[in-house]
């Protein structure tokens, strides 16, 4: 039923979302990370999607699959670890409205490493928590597992490991000069691929399509889309869903902090969690950061998506929040938050966009000549490929240089070019030109 449900989505098309048969999957393991180097991920991801198509056919359904198994296995973890600092309620109560929540929702169905680097990061809190009850070797083993996997598959995961230092100096010292060995073997695992991670920061450095941080809205918006989703969602036309699911779960998570204050006491485990769900929106607006004439290095790569695994931590203080109250509002607090999730998701999954898959069907298709080329530009040329691809075509495709340096998928797009699959040229009469207005709109520029 999942994978039905899958297959029929018709949220709007991403890159990434929509190669089927992940193409960086489907290289050669050399050129894989050779091609992931180049961008700015860690090729634990793609490892994953690769091992599946040795025993799945590389289809849109499959790939997706991955996202949503990783997306079912969140929930477990994030269950365990609800359970064990709250009780059964309120590990049952944090599963469901993270399993609602509406970013974390769509992109459980997405080509993407978001729910898989989710997976990781709530495994790796989960057996800290763990350690900190009763340090042995196989919660020891466990925890590093988790943990390099989530540093192989997202570098924000880093950003989680300092929370997780920050809290075991401040909260939990006892367990510190163990958990540093813990860190260190990570490291050490990790050795292989911090050449490649010291050449992407180099690189970024120099020019990468996510722009700086703006102070009056970067952090704001990541906020808003995490907690309320990517899309605004207006219903009759007067009532913006995203806004009051946002606008509600910030109140709430603000009466939680009030509440841990009149009691001039925080309880470990629920300090643990904030600390997960700030460092990461700190730390990654530090690189590039200007304060009294002093730089940081590098430049800020702060992207909303790459923060998503907050939504766990703040869901669970939302929760917590809750049950602070009689068991009746409590109930209607969930209540509300639950509808208006579920109202956000059936919005957001009955969309049907026009996307290149129509574009392909409706404009292109019907005129095409074999001698005609297909010519896009960066970052459209990764699902313009793949629908080529899906449509039999045999025509040349051509990549303008417009923005080489500027957009992602640069790194995808020299691989293509150097096995002879895409070609980087110029615009001419017998062409059908395709490509993304803003992100978002499909045209057909001309034939």
């Amino acid at each position: 039923m999942l994978l039905e449900f899958a297959n029929s989505l018709n949220i709007k098309s991403r890159i990434a979302s929509f190669i089927a048969g992940h193409p960086i999957s489907t290289l050669p393991l050399e050129r894989r990370l050779k091609t992931t180097a180049a961008d700015f991920h860690p090729p634990g991801y793609y490892t994953i999607v690769e091992i599946v198509y040795k025993f799945l056919s590389p289809t849109e359904v499959n790939t997706r699959l991955i996202s949503i198994i990783f997306y079912l296995l969140t929930l477990v973890m994030v269950y365990k670890l609800a359970a064990y600092v709250r009780g059964r309620t309120f590990g049952a109560l944090s599963t469901l409205v993270v399993a609602l929540n509406p970013t974390f929702f769509t992109y459980a169905f997405e080509a993407r490493n978001y729910t898989m680097f989710t997976f990781a990061a709530v495994g790796s809190v989960f057996f800290l928590v763990e350690l900190s009850k009763k340090f042995n070797l196989v919660r020891a083993t466990t925890f590093v597992l988790f943990t390099t996997l989530g540093i192989y598959t997202h570098y924000y995961m880093f950003f989680i490991i300092v929370a997780q230092g920050l809290y075991l100096i401040l909260f939990d010292r006892k367990i510190f000069l163990k958990m540093m060995g813990l860190y260190i073997i990570c490291g050490v695992l990790y050795l292989p691929w911090f050449k490649s991670l010291l050449g992407q920061l180099t690189s970024v450095n120099q020019s990468y399509w996510i722009g700086a941080v703006d102070w009056r809205r970067t952090h704001y918006e990541a906020f808003l889309r995490i907690m309320g989703g990517e899309n605004k969602n207006v219903v009759f036309n007067f009532l913006p869903l995203r806004d009051l699911l946002f606008t509600f779960s910030c109140v709430m998570l603000g009466i939680g902090v009030i509440q841990h204050a009149l009691r001039h006491k925080f309880e470990r485990p629920y300090l643990l969690i904030w600390l997960w769900a700030i460092i990461p929106f700190i730390l990654a607006t530090l690189p590039g950061l200007q304060v009294a004439g002093i730089k940081f290095p590098f430049r800020s790569i702060f992207f909303w998506r790459y923060l998503i695994g907050s939504s766990i931590p703040l869901s669970m203080v939302i929760v917590h929040s809750a049950q602070k109250f009689p068991r009746l509002i409590m109930g209607l607090i969930i209540f509300f938050i639950l509808t208006l999730s579920i109202w956000i998701d059936v919005i957001n999954f009955s969309r049907s966009p026009y996307t290149f898959r129509e574009e392909y069907q409706g404009q292109v298709l019907p005129k095409l000549d074999s001698g005609d080329d297909i010519v896009t530009v960066l970052p459209s040329f990764a699902e313009v490929l793949y629908y080529r691809n899906r449509n039999k075509l045999s025509n040349d495709l051509i990549i303008l240089d417009e923005g080489l340096v500027q957009f992602s998928g640069k790194s995808l797009l020299d691989a293509y070019v150097e096995n002879g699959t895409v070609k980087i040229g110029s615009s001419h009469d017998n062409n059908f030109e395709l490509r993304r207005d803003d992100g978002e709109i499909i045209t057909l520029v001309n034939k």
